[in-house]
Protein backbone atom coordinates (compact mmCIF):
# COMPACT_ATOMS: atom_id res chain seq x y z
CA UNK A 1 0.00 0.00 0.00
CA UNK A 2 1.44 3.60 -1.15
CA UNK A 3 0.71 5.94 1.44
CA UNK A 4 2.05 8.91 -0.57
CA UNK A 5 0.25 8.56 -3.54
CA UNK A 6 -3.13 6.54 -2.94
CA UNK A 7 -4.86 4.41 -5.73
CA UNK A 8 -8.12 5.50 -7.10
CA UNK A 9 -10.08 2.77 -4.56
CA UNK A 10 -8.07 4.08 -1.38
CA UNK A 11 -9.22 7.90 -2.76
CA UNK A 12 -13.39 6.62 -3.11
CA UNK A 13 -12.56 4.52 0.12
CA UNK A 14 -11.79 7.70 1.94
CA UNK A 15 -14.58 9.44 0.62
CA UNK A 16 -16.87 6.39 1.36
CA UNK A 17 -15.83 6.92 4.90
CA UNK A 18 -16.26 10.98 5.41
CA UNK A 19 -19.23 10.99 3.44
CA UNK A 20 -21.02 7.80 6.50
CA UNK A 21 -19.10 7.37 8.39
CA UNK A 22 -18.14 8.68 12.12
CA UNK A 23 -15.25 10.58 11.26
CA UNK A 24 -16.70 13.98 10.27
CA UNK A 25 -19.21 13.78 13.29
CA UNK A 26 -15.66 13.59 15.62
CA UNK A 27 -14.19 16.50 14.03
CA UNK A 28 -17.16 18.22 14.72
CA UNK A 29 -17.17 17.48 18.44
CA UNK A 30 -13.38 18.10 18.78
CA UNK A 31 -13.71 21.52 16.96
CA UNK A 32 -16.82 22.03 19.32
CA UNK A 33 -14.72 20.68 22.37
CA UNK A 34 -11.77 23.11 21.99
CA UNK A 35 -14.01 26.50 21.24
CA UNK A 36 -15.83 25.23 24.57
CA UNK A 37 -12.64 24.72 26.60
CA UNK A 38 -11.59 28.45 25.52
CA UNK A 39 -14.81 30.05 26.15
CA UNK A 40 -14.81 28.67 29.91
CA UNK A 41 -10.92 28.61 30.60
CA UNK A 42 -11.51 32.20 28.94
CA UNK A 43 -8.40 30.75 26.76
CA UNK A 44 -7.36 31.65 23.28
CA UNK A 45 -5.19 28.59 23.07
CA UNK A 46 -7.85 26.29 22.68
CA UNK A 47 -9.59 28.51 19.93
CA UNK A 48 -6.63 28.71 18.09
CA UNK A 49 -6.44 24.64 17.49
CA UNK A 50 -10.04 24.79 16.60
CA UNK A 51 -8.77 27.92 14.23
CA UNK A 52 -7.18 25.72 12.50
CA UNK A 53 -8.36 22.86 12.01
CA UNK A 54 -11.60 25.03 10.81
CA UNK A 55 -8.82 26.59 8.51
CA UNK A 56 -7.42 23.76 7.14
CA UNK A 57 -11.19 22.60 5.98
CA UNK A 58 -12.04 25.89 4.18
CA UNK A 59 -8.43 25.43 1.91
CA UNK A 60 -10.04 21.50 1.25
CA UNK A 61 -12.61 19.69 2.88
CA UNK A 62 -10.24 16.55 3.03
CA UNK A 63 -7.67 18.24 5.37
CA UNK A 64 -9.37 16.29 8.56
CA UNK A 65 -7.18 14.75 10.99
CA UNK A 66 -9.65 14.14 13.11
CA UNK A 67 -11.82 12.43 10.79
CA UNK A 68 -9.12 10.64 8.85
CA UNK A 69 -7.69 8.77 11.79
CA UNK A 70 -11.58 8.08 13.08
CA UNK A 71 -11.93 6.89 9.49
CA UNK A 72 -8.76 4.79 9.76
CA UNK A 73 -10.00 3.50 13.06
CA UNK A 74 -13.24 2.97 12.53
CA UNK A 75 -14.51 1.79 9.11
CA UNK A 76 -18.17 2.34 8.30
CA UNK A 77 -19.74 -0.81 6.55
CA UNK A 78 -23.54 0.02 7.14
CA UNK A 79 -26.13 0.98 5.49
CA UNK A 80 -26.75 4.75 4.89
CA UNK A 81 -29.92 7.08 5.11
CA UNK A 82 -30.25 10.66 3.41
CA UNK A 83 -30.07 11.44 7.23
CA UNK A 84 -26.53 10.22 7.48
CA UNK A 85 -24.96 11.68 4.50
CA UNK A 86 -22.83 14.53 6.00
CA UNK A 87 -19.77 15.20 4.02
CA UNK A 88 -20.59 17.84 0.92
CA UNK A 89 -17.56 19.23 -0.46
CA UNK A 90 -18.77 23.07 -1.26
CA UNK A 91 -21.28 23.20 2.10
CA UNK A 92 -17.76 21.99 4.43
CA UNK A 93 -15.79 24.41 2.74
CA UNK A 94 -18.08 27.27 2.65
CA UNK A 95 -19.57 26.75 5.88
CA UNK A 96 -16.25 26.95 7.31
CA UNK A 97 -14.80 30.00 5.40
CA UNK A 98 -17.66 31.44 7.29
CA UNK A 99 -16.67 29.93 10.71
CA UNK A 100 -12.97 30.90 10.27
CA UNK A 101 -14.35 34.66 9.76
CA UNK A 102 -16.07 34.62 12.63
CA UNK A 103 -13.41 32.95 14.52
CA UNK A 104 -11.33 35.57 13.36
CA UNK A 105 -13.49 38.30 14.41
CA UNK A 106 -13.61 36.92 17.94
CA UNK A 107 -10.52 36.41 18.77
CA UNK A 108 -9.84 39.76 16.98
CA UNK A 109 -12.17 41.29 19.66
CA UNK A 110 -10.57 39.45 22.82
CA UNK A 111 -7.32 40.90 21.39
CA UNK A 112 -8.30 44.08 21.78
CA UNK A 113 -9.39 44.10 25.18
CA UNK A 114 -13.51 42.75 24.43
CA UNK A 115 -13.38 39.81 25.93
CA UNK A 116 -17.14 39.49 26.38
CA UNK A 117 -17.82 39.92 23.34
CA UNK A 118 -15.25 38.31 21.46
CA UNK A 119 -16.26 34.36 23.73
CA UNK A 120 -19.67 35.18 22.79
CA UNK A 121 -18.96 35.57 19.12
CA UNK A 122 -16.87 32.33 19.74
CA UNK A 123 -20.21 31.07 21.04
CA UNK A 124 -21.65 30.57 17.62
CA UNK A 125 -19.40 28.53 15.95
CA UNK A 126 -19.33 26.29 18.64
CA UNK A 127 -22.40 25.84 19.22
CA UNK A 128 -22.78 25.26 15.10
CA UNK A 129 -19.67 22.86 15.88
CA UNK A 130 -22.51 21.11 18.60
CA UNK A 131 -25.59 20.95 16.40
CA UNK A 132 -24.05 19.62 13.40
CA UNK A 133 -23.26 15.88 14.72
CA UNK A 134 -25.75 15.69 16.97
CA UNK A 135 -28.93 16.96 15.47
CA UNK A 136 -28.04 17.04 12.21
CA UNK A 137 -27.92 20.40 11.59
CA UNK A 138 -25.07 23.26 10.21
CA UNK A 139 -25.79 26.75 10.47
CA UNK A 140 -22.22 27.46 8.46
CA UNK A 141 -23.23 25.16 5.44
CA UNK A 142 -27.31 27.01 5.90
CA UNK A 143 -25.52 30.40 5.53
CA UNK A 144 -23.22 29.09 2.75
CA UNK A 145 -25.98 27.38 0.69
CA UNK A 146 -28.34 30.52 1.24
CA UNK A 147 -25.57 32.77 0.66
CA UNK A 148 -24.81 31.17 -2.83
CA UNK A 149 -28.22 30.60 -4.36
CA UNK A 150 -28.85 34.75 -3.78
CA UNK A 151 -25.74 35.12 -6.05
CA UNK A 152 -26.93 32.11 -8.43
CA UNK A 153 -29.99 34.25 -8.57
CA UNK A 154 -28.64 37.18 -9.16
CA UNK A 155 -26.19 36.21 -11.67
CA UNK A 156 -23.28 36.86 -10.05
CA UNK A 157 -22.47 32.97 -9.97
CA UNK A 158 -23.83 29.96 -12.24
CA UNK A 159 -25.34 27.17 -10.64
CA UNK A 160 -23.07 24.36 -10.13
CA UNK A 161 -19.66 26.35 -10.38
CA UNK A 162 -18.44 24.34 -6.56
CA UNK A 163 -19.66 21.48 -7.84
CA UNK A 164 -22.79 21.45 -5.73
CA UNK A 165 -26.22 20.12 -6.60
CA UNK A 166 -28.87 19.51 -4.62
CA UNK A 167 -30.02 16.07 -3.66
CA UNK A 168 -33.04 14.87 -5.08
CA UNK A 169 -35.26 13.16 -2.92
CA UNK A 170 -38.54 11.15 -3.51
CA UNK A 171 -41.29 13.40 -4.98
CA UNK A 172 -44.65 12.64 -4.52
CA UNK A 173 -45.70 13.40 -8.05
CA UNK A 174 -44.60 9.55 -9.21
CA UNK A 175 -41.73 11.31 -11.30
CA UNK A 176 -38.56 9.61 -11.31
CA UNK A 177 -35.98 11.68 -14.19
CA UNK A 178 -33.01 10.53 -11.76
CA UNK A 179 -31.96 8.27 -8.89
CA UNK A 180 -33.09 9.47 -5.52
CA UNK A 181 -32.49 8.69 -2.32
CA UNK A 182 -35.24 7.61 0.09
CA UNK A 183 -36.09 9.42 3.50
Amino acid sequence: MNAIHPTAAQFEGLERELRFGPGMRAQRLTEAGFLIAAIFAQDLRFAYVAFVFTLLQALSPRWVPVARGVARLVRFNGEHRIGNLYFDLGGVRGACAISVLVQAAAIAFVWAGHATAGYLILALPAASLLMAPTLGFCAGCWFYVLGRDVLVRRGWLRRGHDESGDIPIARDDGADDQPQLRA
